[in-house]
């Protein structure tokens, strides 16, 4: 089997639009039922009291592969309409999938069983059945060494230079649908924690050895300390999960950090 680049880079993921879709009576439903159904619509009706009270930070922390599976522009309708007040993610959901996506590129239709061999000599990667254009996430890296080119040599938190990513896409974005466009126009920030372990490390680095004297990092204490801040600040605060690992625990722990530094902070 010798398929070509093009014929396997055919097939686009699109991402639904909730808008579309009125699941409220389904997930009320689900409330009469058992295991996760139950657990599905309970969480529901805590994110109904989160939003109710207007003096409630809601967090909302993303992991895995969201945006490549199609739910892009949910989580851009949750920013558009103020219904989260900072995002904790994976930096692979940032930057490999939605600034990836807000350059032009496309995630792609593909086959679990596909032969990895030939999609190494293709230059395709695979997230499970997804299929992504290795050369133009490269692009993608390459465009993140050159942000952190243009910006003054210091430390940064990931917030901050996301920030630049979404001021980035003001100018040279190829569409609006972006979580990073979103949320610098709304001027919701955005975190992630492991920033080096996505497309973004690539550029980073790339960043700092063509500039070993003086250069740009990440600053991911700094990372903490704004998040705790935005904890301390908050009369109550609520966390919307999608998912685990470092953003779930990044924002759960603002609660020690913030009684580490000597404030009364609540449970989220």
């Amino acid at each position: 089997m010798n398929p070509k680049k093009s014929e396997l880079l055919v097939d686009v993921v699109e991402h639904i639009d909730i808008k579309k879709h009125n699941v409220v009576p389904l997930v009320e439903a689900m409330s009469k039922m058992a295991f996760s159904a139950r657990d599905l619509a309970r969480a529901a009706d805590i994110y109904d009291v989160m939003l109710r009270e207007e003096d409630c930070a809601i967090i909302l922390c993303l992991a895995g592969s969201l945006i490549s599976a199609g739910l892009k522009n949910v989580i851009v309708d949750l920013v558009r309409n103020n219904m989260v007040d900072a995002i904790v993610s994976t930096g692979a959901i940032i930057v490999d999938q939605d600034f990836f996506e807000a350059l032009g590129f496309k995630h792609y239709k593909g086959d679990i069983f596909m032969n990895d061999d030939v999609l190494r000599r293709l230059a395709i990667d695979r997230i499970y059945d997804t299929y992504i254009d290795e050369d133009q996430l490269r692009v993608c890296d390459a465009t993140c060494g050159e942000i952190a080119d243009s910006l003054e040599p210091r430390p940064y938190s990931s917030r901050e230079f996301i920030r630049e990513m979404g001021r980035y896409l003001t100018r040279n974005g190829k569409n609006r649908e972006s979580v990073v466009l979103a949320a610098f126009e709304k001027e919701v920030p955005i975190f992630c924690p492991a920033f080096s372990d996505c497309s973004a490390g690539f550029g980073l680095i790339h960043h700092q050895y063509e500039n070993p004297d003086k250069h740009l990092s990440i600053d991911s204490a700094k990372d903490f300390l704004e998040l705790t801040k935005i904890k301390i600040a908050s009369k109550q605060s609520g966390l919307f999960m999608i998912g685990g690992g470092v953003p779930k625990n990044f924002a759960q722990d603002t609660v020690v950090a913030g009684d580490y530094l000597g404030f009364d902070v609540g449970m989220h």
